[in-house]
């Protein structure tokens, strides 16, 4: 089992939120991002797997793909900041994922707070590359943010999609 830095809250949703409060991220931090994102992804599929509609399915796993998509860029990010590999744990040894549900039903509520967790996640993602040092990195970070913006709106696309 993958171990958390000290301070880090052991739920992800948590753990993002202590992220929140921080302008730059360090190494550890994304590294703890990284394994978040894996989360995401896990998270995605869940809903996925609840949907009924095809065209509502597709959108939610592909957020979901492309939230694995956001830990791999973060892995490249680490690489560049601290010039040594990081590798994600498997799921099963991701400290997270002791917290995820088996069972995710895909209602109004879910889908309302995951269009603002996505906009934030965007605006979040802006604040740490304008104080990332490193280019290379900012960029990485600024994608990351945008694909994040993206995720809203497929959600927003999915909460249509469910209420016809």
């Amino acid at each position: 089992m993958a171990t958390l830095p000290a301070g880090y809250p052991e739920q992800a949703f948590d753990a993002f939120a202590y992220l929140k409060s921080r302008t730059e991220l360090s190494v550890e931090d994304m590294q703890v991002l990284a394994m978040i994102e894996c989360f995401g992804e896990a998270f995605y599929f869940l809903l996925a797997d609840n949907v009924k509609n095809d065209e509502a399915k597709a959108l939610l796993t592909r957020n979901g793909q492309e939230e694995r998509g956001h830990a791999h860029r973060l892995l490249k990010a680490i690489k560049l900041k601290s010039g040594t590999d990081f590798e994600l744990p498997p799921n099963e040894e991701n400290p997270f994922f002791k917290f995820c549900p088996t069972e995710l039903a895909c209602d109004d509520a879910i889908l309302a707070a995951l269009v603002q967790g996505e906009a934030d996640g965007d605006l979040v993602y802006q604040v740490w590359a304008d104080h990332e040092k490193d280019s290379k990195v900012a960029d990485l970070l600024r994608l990351n943010g945008r694909e994040e913006t993206r995720h809203g709106e497929r959600v927003a696309e999915v909460t249509k999609l469910l209420a016809a």
